[in-house]
């Protein structure tokens, strides 16, 4: 049978399995074990048990759990909170300020913690009923929330870096400090967004800050704790001393310190801050493993290569086939979470990126943006149900509105990357000691 019909047997069979409901991982795993069994008969169970073993005994992946713990304990222990007030006190006077804020909020977040779901959680519970309060409109409010919480993918520590670098064999140091430059260019344009859109219209966002100059600085002091520790978990990093597993541990080691000085954790704190970050990590584990069994029979049948001789040998511009790839991904996030598509494209598109001469690095940070957008795309993007939940009084209609925007905002940023790669790569560059 010749490897383009398999292909499409194997991809038709998780679509059809995905469009069923079956949860992702399981589903990777079901057509990957069928395949197994297909192949090596019987024997192909002890593969996925080897397979299983090596995800679960993998160094690298101890930073997932403890970076969710980290970004748990900020959001739990109010050092999110402290964030909103004082970015609020800062931004609050501009047209749109606390809608600003808002992604300004996402944006730190993003730094101590690599789940977006978390931040859409934390920020819109603390962001949404005081924009409400003060006269927002909804399509805006939630627009702020959706969009910056989707940075959480692009800003250091981002646990799908640490899949991609896993998968790609990319530095998952650099990777973290190549999304910087990139995060803080989407949080400048939503942020400009933010400003015209209420100039031209200032019925969106009635309400501005009016605290003191005095009582703005007094708030700079709450932002102190999560500055701290993202200078310390990402420099760490930077000068080369700790690897990303180890960074995230001394970031969880700082979180907790914050909160028992500010007497914010408890034993019930502790044991939600706990119980999340092991539903989370498992749920990761699970799709981590079935991506990866799915893989190994997508190499050892030679899809991959098939595919990565294929692409590379077409008559057109490289540019071509890396926007193409992009195509793909962003149709795929209409049908499966950014997670699982990351770990289905990356292992096929990497090699054809390297026989193309391009950078792994560079195109790891495009997937990233890619990836944002699939968390508010429409009908799968969890981003939105989310908010949903914060917010269950907001039409869905008004939050896909809402969030509409923010998707080419995010779209707009890929393409820069795309032109200018030395957004991802220069300050990568110049790290001293990349793990």
């Amino acid at each position: 049978m010749a490897w383009e019909l398999i292909a499409i047997l194997l991809f038709m069979g998780l679509l059809v399995l995905l469009a069923s409901g079956i949860p992702v991982a399981f589903a990777l795993g079901s057509v990957a074990m069928i395949s197994a069994l297909f192949i090596w008969g019987f024997k192909g169970a002890s593969v996925l048990a080897t397979t299983a073993y090596a995800v679960g005994d993998n160094y690298i992946f101890i930073a997932v759990p403890l970076f969710i713990m980290m970004g748990e304990v900020a959001a739990d222990c109010e050092l999110t909170g402290d964030a909103f007030t004082a970015t609020d006190g800062i931004l609050g006077r501009l047209p749109g300020g606390m809608a600003i804020a808002t992604v300004g909020t996402a944006t730190i977040f993003g730094a101590v913690s690599g789940a977006s779901i978390a931040a859409c959680a934390a920020v819109g519970t603390m962001a949404l009923p005081e924009m409400f309060k003060r006269g927002y409109d909804r399509g805006l409010a939630v627009g702020a929330v959706g969009g910056g919480a989707c940075l959480d993918i692009l800003i250091p520590p981002s646990i799908l870096m640490v899949l991609y670098g896993f998968i790609a064999e990319v530095s998952i140091s650099k990777l973290f400090f190549a999304g910087f430059m990139p995060g803080f260019l989407s949080a400048g344009m939503f942020s400009i967004y933010i400003i015209a859109r209420c100039i031209l219209n200032p019925r969106l966002a009635p309400g501005r800050s009016t605290v003191s100059l005095k009582v703005t600085i007094t708030r700079l002091v709450l932002l102190l704790p999560l500055l701290i520790l993202i200078v310390v978990v990402l420099g760490s990093m930077w000068l080369g001393v700790a690897t990303p597993s180890e960074a995230a541990g001394i970031g969880v080691i700082g979180a907790m310190l914050f909160a028992i000085g500010r007497r914010r954790l408890n034993w019930q704190v502790l044991k939600k801050i706990m119980l999340t970050a092991l539903k989370m990590s498992c749920m990761l584990y699970f799709i981590i493993i079935g991506a990866t069994f799915f893989t190994q029979i997508l190499a050892y049948l030679g899809i991959a290569a098939n595919i990565s001789e294929s692409a590379t040998a077409l008559p057109v511009s490289p540019w071509l086939i890396v926007a193409a790839m992009q195509v793909v991904v962003i149709f795929l996030g209409f049908f499966i979470d950014a997670g699982s598509i990351l770990l289905i494209t990356t292992p096929i598109f990497v090699p054809v990126i390297v026989r193309l001469g391009l950078d792994p690095l560079w195109f790891g940070i495009l997937i990233m943006i890619n990836c944002e957008l699939s968390t508010i795309t429409p009908p799968v993007g969890l981003n939105l149900y989310v908010l949903k939940g914060v917010t269950p009084d907001t039409p869905f209609a008004t939050i896909i509105k809402g969030v509409a925007p923010y998707w080419f905002l995010h779209l707009m940023t890929m393409v820069f990357v795309g032109i200018f790669p030395g957004l991802a790569t220069w300050l990568p560059g110049l790290m001293k000691a990349p793990v």
